[in-house]
């Protein structure tokens, strides 16, 4: 028999014999297709599924981490899934993970790691997540979500306490209000927020006046058009010139007490995550990604964070909430940017298509068509779109309607540079390029 510790993720459906009574074929099939969305999770965190039995599936991970990073993308799809179901229809799964040593046998797994976390599955609450000691050591500093430390348990067939912790939080299916951001539940429970540029007020939560779409525009520029969330709570401070501001912090270095503006909050949310302190970095890039503002940097950088720690699908989540509760072109297109193949690229065409005037987009539409993206060979199609964006996003910075959209400079300058050696280089590589008209999707 071969033997190899892995980490193990058991899950439950709760009330299933209840569903199957009220509803055998329909419950069935809504079963059969959420076990086709749990197997992509499983096997995006390189997992497998090992054994089901009826509602229950037992999966192996090799890393603690990856198991529970698809128990979070497990539990966070299903939530989205039960904001449109009626109450007594609602699938709920409770998950346990555990780690430790297991034996194979035709492609089944038993050992003491198996039988905990099927244990540690019945200690969590319907649509939550328990993990076993070892697993909160392994995850621990890793994935920016909150534990509550459970104590030992005394539990079915395991002849000793079992010292579990369950996701703070996840104490139902689904949130108590169907508008609370479940970013913004997350964050609140993870982090204790000080400060005079955050205002929590019950399930409102998070909440600022939105800034026009353009930073350089006074508030009054899109009074009346602003959605019922985008006005609640303080004004967010935009200095003069933001740009100038966060140059100036970055010469000065040093973390900013209580920052209230774009630039100050930017500048703590990268020192923050140079310095590996994650939750902080989120507490800062969250607060600035609230205020309505069209640069488009920080936005980047905080859906790179997201994807991080917490995956794709998560990252995918919280920008499309920000594109909801406080839509912007940096948004939009951020939010298209955590989607992959053919929708990404439809997704990017609509932004382009909806805002002209949002030159980061040509920039991100033409990466998306370059070689780096498609392969050693792209198409005659993916070279013209290429060149076309290239030469508008060159436009725009030329005409200077560019650099206003990145509070830090670097990096538009790196943008820049290589977006006139890429389109030097397109420009070489085919003579139809050359004829290619203004950008036309």
């Amino acid at each position: 028999m071969k033997r190899r510790v892995a980490a193990i993720l058991a899950a439950d459906i709760v009330g299933f014999s209840r569903l199957i009574a009220e509803d055998e074929d329909g419950t069935l099939r809504q079963l059969a297709a959420y076990r086709n969305v749990l197997d992509d999770f499983v096997a995006h965190h390189g997992g497998r599924v090992f054994n089901t039995a009826g509602d229950s599936i037992m999966c192996e991970f090799d890393s603690a981490v990856e198991a529970t990073r698809a128990a979070i993308d497990i539990q966070d799809y299903m939530r989205t899934q039960n904001l449109a179901a009626s109450q007594n229809r609602r699938v709920l799964f409770r998950i346990g993970i555990s780690v430790g040593e297991v034996v194979e046998r035709q492609n089944d797994l038993l050992g003491m790691a198996v039988n905990i976390a099927a244990r540690l599955e019945t200690l969590a609450a319907p649509g939550g997540i328990c993990l076993s000691r070892a697993v909160h050591e392994a995850v621990s500093g890793h994935i920016a979500v909150p534990f509550v430390d459970i104590g030992e348990r005394q539990v079915k067939n395991i002849p000793f306490p079992v010292h579990a912790f369950a996701l703070a939080g996840q104490d139902a299916g689904i949130p108590p209000e169907p508008r609370l951001s479940f970013l913004r539940s997350r964050i609140m429970s993870a982090l204790s927020v000080t400060g005079a540029c955050l205002v929590v007020i019950g399930a409102g939560g998070f909440a600022f006046h939105a800034q026009p779409s353009d930073p350089m525009e006074p508030p009054a520029a899109e009074a009346g058009v602003l959605s019922p969330v985008r006005q609640r709570g303080p004004t967010p401070v935009l200095t003069a010139d933001p740009i100038e501001a966060f140059s100036g912090h970055a010469q000065r270095g040093g973390q900013i007490d209580d920052p209230h503006s774009a630039p100050g909050l930017y500048h703590n949310a990268l020192l923050l995550e140079a310095k590996g302190e994650s939750i902080g970095a989120h507490r800062a890039y969250y607060t600035l990604a609230r205020m309505g503002l069209d640069f488009v940097d920080p936005h980047l950088r905080y859906a790179a964070l997201v994807r991080a720690h917490e995956g794709r699908f998560i990252a995918r989540q919280v920008y499309a909430e920000l594109n909801e509760d406080v839509p912007t072109r940096a948004t939009a297109l951020v939010h298209a940017l955590q989607f992959d193949g053919a929708e990404r690229r439809a997704r990017l065409n609509a932004v382009v298509e909806t805002h002209p005037d949002y030159a980061p987009a040509y920039f991100l539409l033409a990466d998306e068509h370059s070689e780096d993206r498609v392969g050693s060979l792209p198409t005659a199609h993916d070279r013209r779109v290429e060149h076309a964006a290239l030469a508008e996003f060159l436009k725009a910075h030329e005409e200077g309607r560019l650099m206003p959209f990145f509070l830090d400079q670097s990096i538009a300058a790196e943008w820049i540079e290589r977006a006139y050696n890429r389109h030097a280089r397109l420009a070489l590589s085919s003579e139809s390029v050359l004829a290619l008209p203004a950008y036309d999707p």
